[in-house]
């Protein structure tokens, strides 16, 4: 299990947000235990930061609620 202080070197530039989601996907994929590591920090890195992408490219209007 990873954390906001031990976190694969491949997280190390993300910004904080984006690392914490990568993290959260990342422990989520080794419970599941069908992948390897490697493939695992590729994975939540990648996923991490389309979702951040997203993030940002929605407009906030009155009454936004961000998914959940």
């Amino acid at each position: 299990m990873w954390t906001p202080t031990h976190f694969p070197a491949a997280m190390r530039s993300l910004n904080p947000s984006t690392r914490a989601k990568a993290i959260e996907i990342a422990n989520r994929l080794l419970e599941q235990g069908a992948l390897d590591k490697q493939r695992i920090v590729a994975l939540s890195v990648d996923e991490a930061r389309r979702l951040a992408r997203l993030v940002q490219s929605e407009p906030i209007t009155k009454g936004w609620q961000p998914h959940v």
